[in-house]
């Protein structure tokens, strides 16, 4: 058995896995008392907006998939926001604007999540939700000890928070980062899910909390309006699907870039990727020419379907995948530029959860950047993403700016069917390391057969790594891997750039597996991050 750093939770009566400890503490004592899967989830989630209050939160976006164990059905849901009735190419072109803000309030849409956390619970919630919301409230009413990750964020984030608002009183008090292990208080933050569990998710679009946020982002030179609040709304889709290896790999349709992973997978229609040492030069050529590939059609053709045709059949059309792949060569290619800016941090949570009765929930939550667009509301615990920064500005593109459009989302839950029922929950924050972290897992676990724990821990690559801390051509090993094939990539071209053993940067991965045989749930939790997984 492979050596790993942690040890999977076996169960059959429900299991979470999320990305902090005190998240997946939540969630399986919302399980223990009679909650559902997705119950469990948002409970797990709002922690997560506590103890790691810079990668996700109400001020955010979300999605989920949801498989259903009483209908025998999956369901999608979209929870991304909307730009505004005032942002526009024009409107920001007569700005002086000549690509979208990273930060700011130029680069805020409309927060979905909240939205998103009742549409879920109204279709598959048991407990009330004053009682998914309390360990959050608690977290932030009493306060928490702060991880190494919190830490590094907020000393990394300081001038931006302190120049966006009311971020710096809260995360920088006396003008001082807090040190692993001093306690984080958020008292306006727990004030505000308080509400939000007692009063629904009115008071984010029409009630006092929007308002409040409004009108500093109306003081503030932001492009959204009370209208835009009120006209928000979660929509439920069909999940896209492939086969590989006889697994029905599942992800959301566009706004989300999920189908470049579908895209990816079937570009090795053919390929003997078990034919190749897992960690060998020669499969990391072949796996990053095919992200190459897919990411050219994101950025070409993925935007929001309700104001533009994105030609979903083409794009997961098997041969027109055959075909791309067989122009695949032996050296790097260069790959096509970003049309949208460079891929952020990728300060994002991904957690799964599954329950006694069957139900298994696959869920992502995302500022899109560290703290978002940086802008911190006085007074509410809010930090509004920038998901803005997803548009471009070049027009007659897909994905240009427009009101009432969502962006290219890079947020991507997953989830994997074997005969029909639910095989996997996989996901992971990161960016445009997404679906590149998405294939690797699952090469390890359907191409090498690797047990759960093995695939999520096994040493991982990101081309375009997200943030600032390579270049955007660069093609990012961890340490783990040998130094042979490092240079062997070199030799066939690519920018080889090395990061610690085990980073970040690759992403962090939340996995449960479904044994239907024995009746199982195994739930896996990166050791990238600070969490763990559990069961009942």
């Amino acid at each position: 058995m492979p050596d790993t750093f942690g040890t999977p939770a076996y169960s059959a009566d429900g299991a979470i896995a999320a990305p902090h400890y005190l998240a997946s503490l939540a969630g399986v004592n919302v399980l223990r008392d009679g909650g559902s899967a997705v119950d469990a989830a948002i409970a797990a989630n709002l922690v997560m907006a506590v103890v790691w209050p810079q990668m996700c939160g109400p001020g955010g976006d979300l999605f989920a998939q949801v498989w259903s164990a009483a209908d025998h059905t999956l369901y999608g849901l979209n929870a991304s926001g909307r730009a505004g009735q005032g942002m526009s190419v024009a409107a920001y072109r007569a700005e002086g604007l000549t690509s979208m803000p990273q930060r700011g309030t130029r680069a805020v849409t409309v927060p979905g999540a909240v939205d998103g956390w009742f549409s879920l619970h109204r279709k598959f919630g048991r407990l009330e939700m004053s009682r998914v919301v309390r360990d959050a409230v608690h977290h932030a009413r009493h306060g928490f000890r702060v991880t190494p990750t919190v830490v590094s964020a907020i000393r990394a984030s300081a001038q931006l928070l302190a120049d966006n608002g009311g971020g710096a009183d809260v995360f920088l008090p006396h003008g001082t980062a807090p040190t692993p292990g001093d306690t984080l208080r958020q008292s306006d933050l727990a004030d505000t899910l308080e509400q939000i569990g007692r009063d629904g998710p009115d008071v984010m679009y029409s009630g006092a909390l929007g308002g409040r946020i409004l009108a500093f982002l109306d003081s503030h030179g932001g492009g959204l309006t009370g209208d835009d609040f009120h006209a928000q709304r979660s929509e439920w889709v069909q999940p896209l699907c492939v086969d590989y290896r006889g697994v029905q790999i599942y992800q959301l349709p566009p706004n989300s870039q999920g189908i470049t992973l579908l895209q990816m997978l079937r570009m090795l229609d053919g390929f003997g990727v078990a034919d190749h040492p897992q960690a060998s030069a020669a499969l990391v050529h072949a796996l990053v020419e095919r992200k190459k590939l897919a990411f050219a059609d994101r950025d070409t053709y993925v935007a929001d379907p309700t104001h533009a045709d994105v030609p979903v059949d083409l794009l997961l059309d098997p041969e027109r995948a055959r075909e791309r792949a067989r122009h695949i060569g032996p050296t790097a290619s260069a790959g096509q530029p970003h049309t949208v800016g460079r891929s952020v941090d990728g300060d994002t949570i991904f957690l799964c959860a599954a329950d006694r009765d069957g139900n298994v929930v696959s869920l992502i939550q995302s500022l899109y950047a560290a703290f978002g667009s940086g802008v911190h509301v006085p007074g509410t615990g809010v930090t509004l993403h920038n998901r803005g920064f997803g548009f471009n500005l070049i027009d007659g593109h897909p994905n240009a700016l427009a009101p009432g459009k969502r962006p290219m989302h890079t947020l991507m839950p997953g989830m994997a069917l074997r005969a029909g029922s639910p095989w996997l929950a996989f996901g992971t924050r990161g960016a445009d390391g997404q679906p590149q972290t998405g294939l690797q897992l699952l090469n390890g676990l359907l191409d090498f057969g690797l047990d759960l724990q093995s695939a999520t821990e096994a040493p991982r690559w990101a081309h375009g790594a997200p943030g600032g801390r390579y270049p955007a051509s660069a093609l990012v090993l961890e340490g783990r891997f040998t130094p042979a094939v490092a240079e062997d990539l070199a030799a066939r071209g690519h920018e080889v750039m090395l990061a610690d053993a085990v980073d970040q940067v690759m992403g962090t991965v939340q996995t449960i597996q479904v044994d239907q045989s024995r009746g199982c749930f195994i739930a896996a939790s990166d050791p990238r991050g600070d969490g763990v997984a559990l069961a009942l």
